[in-house]
């Protein structure tokens, strides 16, 4: 902001020129005011002058110029005695200001005005210099951001929306609503929460709401039904409340608004799904195909693995752009979406890969199937830039009665090498043998 420089000409104060002042506290200057050339030095035996607009000490608040501090008073009405020192003469110091508004430093015309007529940057940045010192408290101005004000947050919705949040499992985090009729959990596919695990009764328990109370009811279940850990034929259950049935489902019972209901749903949804698709996401489908072949062990029945692969999807992004490769797997996800049952499950496995477990399906039902999602992508080019791109895809088959050892693994690499046998032969093709 400036440069000290020694200034021999300037003249040591006396002591009777300025009052004590408590020790290594060194007092500050008063406000500059117009037309003058010196300011008077802050401490005992110190002189400053400035060169600008100065002050002379005459003018200034006869408070600053040798009036001593008023007396301190105890607890008990006496003056106590003051401690305060005097500093030790030092050499007088010429300030010189630098006029250079672009650097960021006052301009004169700034310096010749009164603090309260300073602009509110500028006050602070003299205050830092400790140009002046008085009583009157300088207030900084801030900026209200545009974010202060504007609309008003929404008003809380009534939470009279009741939601068994799944708790447990590949399933964790799902919502289901309790509608106002009974809401009946089991493995039979008739309930309003179907549940696929072995330790589920086909018709378990209900979860019903009686003035305005809310009751969950066992159904002669073989496992039991518990809540916070008790087992109950009928117990009244409340908000934030736990909910097992038999050894391994669990649900949390809470009472919700809309919105958070909505929210609930978005989190469940962002956990599962590929962001730019919406299939669901590789661990999702690891986790659902180990269901299934669990599934289909204990009901001794049929589930399939369709893998297929978007054929020559390097040479579409080279040629196209990786946006039109976008559109390219957004619009494949849309087409084999429509082609597939509700309890099917589609994931993207991978860069230009997606898969298909099909529950209750042998080796040539999926064949089958993969043949009409082959065909419906090959007939429907990608549109982009208006310019039509052709996709083709190829496909490898396997059902869980192809493996002997009936784990995720072999299935997966069973139906990953009839997916390469068809990219080895040509292309745009279905492979379910071999």
């Amino acid at each position: 902001m400036g440069r000290i420089v020694p200034d021999s000409a300037t003249p040591p104060r006396t002591p009777s020129d300025s009052h004590e002042r408590p020790a290594l506290v060194p007092p500050r200057p008063n406000p500059l005011e117009p037309g003058k050339n010196t300011l008077p030095a802050p401490g005992e035996g110190t002189g400053y002058s400035f060169s600008g607009a100065m002050t002379q000490p005459a003018q200034l608040p006869t408070k600053l110029l040798g009036q001593p501090p008023p007396a301190r008073i105890d607890a008990s009405g006496r003056p106590v005695p003051s401690t305060a020192t005097t500093y030790p003469e030092m050499p007088a110091v010429r300030i010189d200001i630098e006029l250079d508004s672009k650097a960021g430093r006052m301009p004169m015309h700034e310096a010749l005005q009164t603090p309260s007529q300073l602009p509110p940057r500028r006050r602070s940045l003299i205050s830092d210099l400790g140009l002046f010192e008085d009583d009157e408290e300088i207030v900084t101005e801030v900026g209200m951001r545009s974010t202060d004000y504007g609309s008003r947050p929404p008003v809380p919705s009534v939470r009279d929306r009741a939601v068994l949040l799944r708790m447990d499992g590949v399933h964790a985090g799902q919502v289901f609503v309790v509608g106002p009729g009974p809401c009946t959990l089991g493995r039979h596919p008739t309930n309003s929460v179907r549940l696929d695990d072995a330790g589920i009764s086909r018709f378990h328990s209900q979860v019903v709401a009686e003035h305005e109370q809310y009751w969950v009811e066992d159904l002669g279940s073989k496992n039991g039904t518990y809540v916070q850990g008790r087992p109950v034929q009928r117990a009244a259950i409340q908000d934030g409340d736990w909910v097992q049935l038999g050894p391994r489902a669990a649900f949390r019972f809470s009472l919700t608004d809309t919105r958070q209901e909505l929210l609930l749903r978005r989190l469940y949804e962002s956990s599962t799904r590929d962001a730019l698709t919406g299939a669901y996401n590789r661990k999702h489908f690891d986790e659902r195909l180990r269901t299934e072949i669990a599934f289909a062990a204990r009901h001794r029945a049929e589930a399939s693995l369709v893998l297929f692969d978007i054929d020559h999807f390097k040479k579409v992004n080279d040629t196209f752009g990786h946006q039109a490769g976008d559109a390219v797997l957004r619009q494949v996800a849309m087409l084999v979406s429509r082609r597939l049952r509700a309890e099917d499950v589609f994931a993207r496995v991978g860069g230009e890969e997606f898969a298909v477990i099909l529950r209750g399906i042998d080796r040539a039902g999926a064949a089958r199937a993969a043949e009409r999602i082959r065909t419906t992508v090959a007939t429907l080019p990608v549109t982009f830039d208006g310019k039509p791109i052709p996709i083709t895809l190829s496909a490898g088959c396997a059902s869980v009665r192809c493996s002997t050892e009936r784990t995720l693994e072999d299935i997966v690499g069973i139906a990953d090498r009839r997916l390469y046998a068809a990219k080895n032969t040509g292309r745009n093709r279905v492979v379910a043998v071999g």
